[in-house]
């Protein structure tokens, strides 16, 4: 999307409508000319709520949502000595839709290009093409608005293509090709959205429990985890998941939790995960992803699961943790599915002279040169590097194009804040070990922002390994 290639989205389901995305300030004659051919000829904008606001882009009909929820504005064109028709007066409507310096008079009202307004948390507010078309317009590294059209079937012209038939198309024209879960998921790996509501130790039969209140701000949901115990050498930790069912439950002294908590304790070490009292106890896709960054914000790399549902470890995947075999089974819902896992992935190569960047900020950074084919993740990881003497040091490693400086054009780099290492690396060989994944890439508005980004990052890595 970066380089304006039109992109394939997907429904939540196999028959959900599919769409064709152009990211609206790289939109052309010809990528608007391929959206009106091989879609339904009706142009949206998805847009942020700010930006239709900024325009005076007011709603079509009250503040009612169409039937699929897309909250639509008034239809407009660029003015211009066109009819507003054409693939090329709409690539300039759109273009000029994606430039913060428009302004109202700068449209007639109304147009050939339908504006909808995005709701504020995107996919994880609203399963919608437009939230999906502004997230990825934001992870894209461009601006908040994006064109975008029903792909029509080519099997059934009066119909919307499927999914299975998106699919083909993307593959037939050479596209990419998500679905809006993708976008769901992918935020869920990159942002971090538990709140940490307290924590405090006490004592208990099993020694000491240290206690921690989460409030997720994608589901509204509470969450509290017991952790006991150190490492226990030689052991994974077990974290067991419990769901509150009563809504007094500290009334029952001998529930299920103090039985998950019992379990732990004798394990060695580990936490109880609970999910709060709710009145109908749903577990939605969104209740997994909570699920998931409660565990990571547990600290640990490798745990053992008990009684987690399916999707939760299926996130748990997505989100870099490392499921460990043992102590696995699930006694609440019979035969658990295998746990998921990989090893560490690790890169071999040699130091490179950076742009000093990370000493101007007083991070120092061992610099590896990547390949674009290397299918390491990018974003901020924790692990260690294996230094020219054998010893190792644990780093706070970035891998990407550093967009707060260099947008997506970037080289695609491998930084390490080796902590606690002052010494020479330059033109030696490193073997970095990805343990832990921990945020995306992000673009800062400013250096300080950046620096105490980068203070959290080194913080959070040395809980995650040496913890």
């Amino acid at each position: 999307m970066s380089a304006g290639r039109p992109v394939v989205l997907t429904g939540n389901s196999p028959t959900s409508d599919a769409h064709i995305l152009i990211p609206a300030e790289k939109a052309t004659v010809e990528s608007i000319a391929f959206l009106v051919r091989h879609g339904s000829g009706l142009v949206c904008a998805a847009m942020v709520g700010a930006d239709c606001d900024r325009l005076g882009l007011s709603n079509m009909v009250g503040a009612d949502r169409d039937h699929a929820g897309t909250e639509f504005t008034v239809s407009i064109d660029a003015i211009g000595p066109g009819t507003g028709i054409s693939a090329s007066d709409r690539a300039d409507t759109l273009r000029l839709l994606a430039d913060s310096a428009s302004t109202p008079d700068a449209f007639t009202r109304p147009g050939h290009v339908l504006p909808a307004r995005s709701v504020p948390g995107g996919v994880l507010e609203f399963r919608g093409p437009a939230e999906a078309a502004v997230d990825l317009m934001s992870v894209a590294g461009l601006h908040r608005t994006c064109a975008y059209s029903a792909l029509v079937s080519e099997l059934d012209p009066t119909a919307i293509a499927d999914s299975a038939e998106a699919e083909t198309f993307a593959r037939a024209h050479e596209l990419g090709h998500l679905s809006i879960d993708d976008v769901a998921t992918y935020r869920r790996m990159a942002e971090p959205h538990m709140l940490t509501q307290f924590t405090f130790e006490r004592d208990s039969a099993h020694g000491p429990v240290r206690c921690v209140g989460y409030r997720s701000d994608v589901t509204g949901s509470e969450y509290l985890t017991y952790s006991i115990g150190p490492a226990v050498a030689g052991t994974t930790p077990l974290v067991c998941f419990q769901q509150e069912s009563d809504p007094a439950p500290h009334l029952c002294q001998d529930g299920p939790i103090g039985v998950a908590l019992a379990q732990v304790a004798e394990h060695g070490y580990g936490a109880v995960v609970v999910a709060r009292y709710a009145p109908n106890n749903y577990i939605s896709a969104d209740t997994h992803g909570d699920l998931a960054e409660v565990v990571r914000e547990c600290g640990y790399h490798s745990p053992s699961l008990n009684n987690f549902p399916p999707e939760s470890r299926t996130m748990m995947w997505h989100i870099g943790l490392s499921i460990s075999a043992e102590g696995s089974a699930s006694h609440a819902r019979g035969n658990a599915p295998a746990p998921f896992g990989f090893e560490n992935p690790s890169i071999v190569g040699t130091v490179v002279h950076g742009d000093q960047r990370g000493r101007e900020l007083g991070f120092r950074t061992a610099n590896l040169e990547l390949e674009d084919s290397n299918s390491v993740a990018d974003g901020v990881w924790a692990g260690r590097c294996t230094l020219p003497d054998g010893s190792t040091a644990i780093a706070a490693i970035s891998i990407g194009r550093r967009p707060t400086f260099y947008g997506r054009s970037g080289v695609r780099l491998l930084e390490a804040h080796l902590l606690d290492f002052d010494g020479d690396l330059y033109d030696a060989t490193l073997e970095v070990s990805l343990h832990q994944w921990m945020r995306g890439q992000v673009t800062f508005a400013s250096k300080e922002e950046l620096v105490a980004a980068l203070a959290a990052d080194v913080v959070r890595t040395r809980s995650l390994i040496a913890g």
